[in-house]
């Protein structure tokens, strides 16, 4: 799971609603964080980078903020 990353408080909250598991959301929160609407491209990136997933894995991707409802894919 890569969501938009705004604040701790709010990914807690996205990812507890959603029933996922904290363990397969790749956060990039701490290390960079609230980087805008680069959060899911970068994050993105980086689980890419690190292995998380893998070819003909699936990933849910969520982005959401002003001017935007929500958005996933």
């Amino acid at each position: 799971f890569v969501p938009h990353q705004a604040n701790g408080v709010m990914l807690r909250e996205l990812v507890g609603s959603a029933g996922l598991d904290h363990a397969v959301t790749h956060r990039t929160l701490h290390k960079y964080g609230n980087v805008g609407s680069a959060s899911v491209p970068v994050a993105l990136d980086e689980a890419h980078r690190d292995g998380a997933f893998s070819p003909g894995d699936l990933v849910l991707l969520a982005g959401f903020g002003g001017g935007m409802s929500i958005g996933s894919a």
